[in-house]
């Protein structure tokens, strides 16, 4: 961010002006460096790591995250809605800020660059995870997060022979394969979720699933299953299938997604699912812990996004913006309140 002794303006960035400024190469390497801090730091996540307030007609969901080598901290904002038409309306920014003084840095409209950390959190997790010449990788989902996800799956596993794309709809996967196949000609649509996961060596999902549609049976032997969204999956891929069974944020998994699901159903308990973890995303990424150990090895990976990732790719977006002269800049001057500043015994 801002080298020592020197104070930046306040940046404004809003959706249009902040699409685009951040690769697909730079959010990968931005998300490995964020769970690299995660792995060895640790305390990088807020406490607790997410949280939501019940406001009037919407609902209020907090991260917070600090990434120590990057000199930054922030929060991610977003405020759930439903407007006149029934319409869900979506509010969604990061608030970043100097960590050693707490200084706001920049107010940056997220959207965008949430659908890209989730693909980049997607490809990383392929990366470390998939078995070494992984050749068929199939994308359960055919909306936002599918489109950045190709870029990104690409530059992370780029031997990939074929990419195979199913959806809620064949029509809907379809249409997915000829809006992309332009950039991605290893694409291909799948008529329904079993034909497109049957062989593939590596299944991502990215659904907002009310309920589960992938199950053991499905899956190749010495796959490796990301799971991205929402309840998507059968309890047997952990209890049945998995060999190894890696997270990114064990507290977040169990509110939301398929992990929710398993302990609302009483299917698994949440002292179960913390003992049937291997190892969370940091830990790989840091190489304190293994990820694959053999070609065979069925893996899991339950990989839902946390606010680190975020955090680098909203600090990766502010510093190209400065540099680039996008967004609005304002001087936010002396602290406002001196009143509250802490007087120190001479």
């Amino acid at each position: 961010m801002s080298p020592p002794g020197m104070t930046l303006p306040f940046l404004i960035l809003r959706q249009d002006e902040a699409r685009g400024l951040v690769t697909p190469a730079q959010a990968l390497a931005a998300t490995e460096t964020a769970w690299r801090d995660y792995g060895t730091a640790r305390r990088v996540l807020s406490t607790p790591s997410s949280q939501s307030l019940a406001g009037q007609g919407c609902v209020f969901k907090v991260k917070g995250a600090v990434l120590p080598g990057q000199g930054i901290a922030g929060f991610r904002l977003v405020a759930d809605a439903t407007d006149a038409a029934g319409r869900e309306v979506t509010q969604d920014w990061f608030w970043l800020a100097d960590p050693a003084t707490g200084r706001p840095i920049a107010l940056i409209e997220a959207f965008w660059l949430h659908l890209l950390r989730t693909a980049a959190t997607g490809a990383l997790a392929a990366r470390l995870l998939a078995a070494p010449g992984t050749r068929i990788a199939t994308l359960v989902g055919a909306g936002r997060i599918a489109a950045e996800m190709l870029a990104p799956l690409r530059e992370a596993l780029p031997g990939l022979a074929e990419i195979r794309v199913t959806a809620r709809s064949a029509d809907t996967a379809a249409r997915f394969v000829a809006a992309h196949i332009a950039a991605e000609p290893a694409l291909r649509a799948m008529p329904d979720v079993a034909s497109a996961v049957a062989g593939a060596g590596l299944v991502l999902t990215m659904t907002s699933a009310t309920a589960p549609f992938l199950a053991a049976r499905h899956l190749a032997r010495g796959a490796t299953l990301i799971g991205l969204g929402d309840l998507e999956l059968e309890p047997d891929v952990l209890t049945g299938w998995a060999g190894r069974f890696i997270i990114d944020d064990l507290a977040f998994a169990t509110v939301a997604g398929s992990v929710s699901h398993w302990i609302k159903a009483g299917t698994l308990s949440q002292d179960t699912i913390a003992a049937r973890c291997d190892a969370d995303v940091g830990e790989v990424a840091a190489g304190l812990k293994p990820g694959r150990r053999n070609p065979a090895e069925n893996i899991l990976a339950i990989v839902q996004g946390m606010a680190v990732a975020d955090l680098a790719l909203a600090g990766l977006a502010h510093d190209r913006a400065l540099s680039t002269g996008a967004g609005l800049r304002l001087d936010l001057g002396a602290p406002s309140s001196p009143s509250h500043e802490r007087i120190l015994p001479a």
